[in-house]
């Protein structure tokens, strides 16, 4: 972990806020898979991609954890926040892992794809545990579906974002 200046702490700050921010605003929106409610487009990931990218893993950790104490606080509800960590943690890992080992063999697009499909399967996966309802994994290709597009979303966003952003505000030393 890089030493934490007061730059590098206000660029997460702002990032946090903005990550915070379209969680409220997607958890706003009735389920895109009436049955699946707990699939969703994790708009938010395009902060904790940008955060792997320019901030590292354990900043990223500390960065997830944050956001999601957030999001616990916002929801009101233990169910939706195990769902949350579940998800979240699941694509940070392999978002994480594919971006130190793979890239720019893989492109940020496939990683932010990687990060989606993995957590919709966590989360499925928890759901079927949870509701001790193994039926639940016939709806994973549905879910698999549907996690591909919204990666492609999340990569894509995350791609013109770094793209567009100008060089100093990428510069956190």
């Amino acid at each position: 972990m890089k030493k934490f200046t007061a730059k590098r702490v206000a660029v997460l700050g702002v990032l946090l806020a903005a990550a915070s921010i379209v969680f409220i605003v997607e958890s706003l929106v009735p389920p895109l898979l009436p049955f699946a409610p707990y699939v969703k487009i994790g708009l938010a990931n395009c902060f904790v991609l940008f955060v792997i990218i320019y901030f590292g893993f354990a900043e990223g950790v500390i960065f997830l954890v944050v956001k999601n104490a957030i999001s616990a606080l916002w929801s009101f509800s233990s169910f939706v926040f195990v769902f949350n960590v579940a998800g979240s943690f699941a694509a940070f890992l392999v978002m994480a892992l594919l971006y130190r080992v793979a890239f720019p063999k893989v492109s940020l697009v496939a990683v932010s794809i990687a990060g989606a499909v993995c957590s919709n399967i966590a989360r499925t996966c928890l759901a079927s545990l949870l509701m001790e309802t193994p039926s639940l994994y016939v709806q994973l290709p549905f879910v698999c579906a549907f996690s591909v597009l919204a990666g492609i979303l999340v990569g894509v966003l995350t791609v013109l974002s770094i793209k567009h952003l100008p060089e100093r505000l990428t510069k956190f030393k």
